[in-house]
């Protein structure tokens, strides 16, 4: 396949398109490329949008609450119209419309000369609110177009192409904004880049639109009222002992992870001095080597399942707190590249979360009701996205906003993240003597 594609790259590719599992990876590859350029600005640009628009410490923390309250609050309607509708695609395809629409509003918010900070909330909580709806439905929609066996291929091959995406994205837009001298010349440049994302989001409708998707039998449709279905997942996620203990580990180590998420970027340009180009550079690196040992990685879910490769991923979460702390013993005109070397170490192994906590959802989720179950699930980790940041802030502000403070957070924060290591090594050591490490345990 190799030598067809170097003598023959069109033609391999011509013929790769009608194959259908060939077909499949294409599009599923294009679908993620697409949205990673949107997740990867956010991730990037969020929080210099804010900064240049003026926004305190205080609204630094609210740019990961306010979105995820957003999401929250329209997560069940949207995962009770998804168990509705004959084809699971339906729904996340509205949700692209709508994000293409929402991202040319949220360039336009520095043309506004009142309310800037009111309507940057505004259209963060539709761009990246949106995005956490569409990732709950698109896990829905993935269990139906994807059969199991084929699962961790096609997540493989939509990784790499999220972290290709990755470092193009932050590259180009951090080294534009490090040679704008001037705020408002800044904003001018993540304009043009947000509504590039609305035009990625248009497009990734249509590339959604073109993968197949069963339609869902009678059965498969809820047809009951919305307290009763809604009743009947709780009673799945309560009852069911595999969904439960899928549920509390993977909720705790949520908690753990997304304690520090602002307050990284607090350390990254407060305390390691880094300026625009080198935020970018530090996201790029991280995108360049996820995407060189995401085969390592797909290859530990294939051979010893997604449950020991998570456990890769808490090792690296660990690190990063632990790097953070000791950074302050680093002289300040070294802290930037000491913060990028480290920090790139403890990055790498998270490439592996999404690809294995969406198989693990899938495990223990029936397809009976499983577009609210996995809504119902989203909403208590978007919960968790939206607070513990914030809570992380405050903790950091009352033990005074300094070094000091820098020191004891990260320092519990790694206490915390290796009860979770423990923790998830202990339910991977259970499923793999109980024999259910490769097979569904809700069907």
């Amino acid at each position: 396949m190799k030598s067809i594609f170097a003598s023959h790259p069109l033609r391999a590719l011509f013929g790769a398109w009608h194959d259908p599992r060939c077909r499949l990876l294409i599009l599923f590859g294009l679908e993620g490329l697409l949205l990673q350029y949107a997740v990867s600005l956010n991730s990037l640009a969020n929080n210099l949008y804010a900064t240049n628009l003026g926004a305190t410490d205080t609204q630094i923390g609210l740019v990961q609450t306010v979105p995820n309250m957003a999401a929250v609050l329209f997560l069940i309607p949207f995962g009770l119209l998804g168990g509705r509708t004959r084809r699971s695609r339906t729904v996340p395809l509205f949700l692209l419309l709508f994000l293409g629409i929402s991202y040319f509003g949220y360039a336009a918010v520095p043309w506004l000369s009142l309310g800037r900070m009111e309507a940057f909330f505004a259209f963060l909580g539709m761009t990246v609110g949106g995005i956490g709806i569409y990732n709950a439905q698109w896990q829905n929609f993935f269990g139906d177009a994807v059969d199991m066996p084929q699962r961790n291929g096609v997540l493989t091959v939509r990784n790499r192409c999220l972290f290709f995406i990755g470092v193009i994205v932050p590259l180009l837009c951090g080294t534009l904004m490090t040679a704008a001298p001037h705020v408002e010349e800044k904003l001018q440049v993540l304009q043009v880049f947000y509504a590039l994302a609305g035009v990625c989001m248009l497009l990734q409708a249509f590339v959604l639109w073109r993968i197949p998707c069963p339609a869902r039998r009678d059965e498969e449709l809820n047809k009951k009222a919305g307290l009763a279905v809604f009743r009947q997942a709780l009673g799945h996620m309560v009852h069911h002992r595999a969904f439960r203990s899928f549920f509390v580990c993977i909720m705790l180590f949520y908690f753990s992870w997304h304690f520090d998420w602002s307050l990284w970027y607090l350390a990254e340009v407060q305390y390691a001095g880094m300026n625009e180009a080198q935020l970018s550079l530090f996201q790029a690196l991280c995108s360049v080597c996820q995407m060189i040992f995401i085969g390592f990685f797909a290859g530990l879910c294939r051979k010893k399942s997604e449950h020991y490769a998570i456990l890769w991923a808490c090792a690296g979460l660990w690190l990063c707190p632990v790097m953070v702390a000791g950074m302050l013993w680093v002289p300040m005109q070294a802290r930037a590249v000491y913060f990028i070397i480290i920090g790139l170490v403890g990055n790498i192994p998270q490439c592996v979360i999404s690809m294995c906590t969406v198989q693990m959802l899938l495990q223990v989720c029936p397809r009976a009701n499983r577009a609210l179950i996995i809504s119902l699930y989203t909403l208590f980790v978007t919960l968790s996205n939206s607070l513990l940041p914030l809570l992380g802030v405050q903790v950091y502000t009352a033990l005074g906003s300094n070094e000091h403070a820098v020191f004891w957070v990260n320092s519990i924060e790694s206490l915390v993240r290796a009860g979770v290591f423990v923790m998830m090594a202990v339910r991977y050591r259970r499923l793999k003597k109980a024999g259910d490490l490769f097979r569904p345990l809700a069907e």
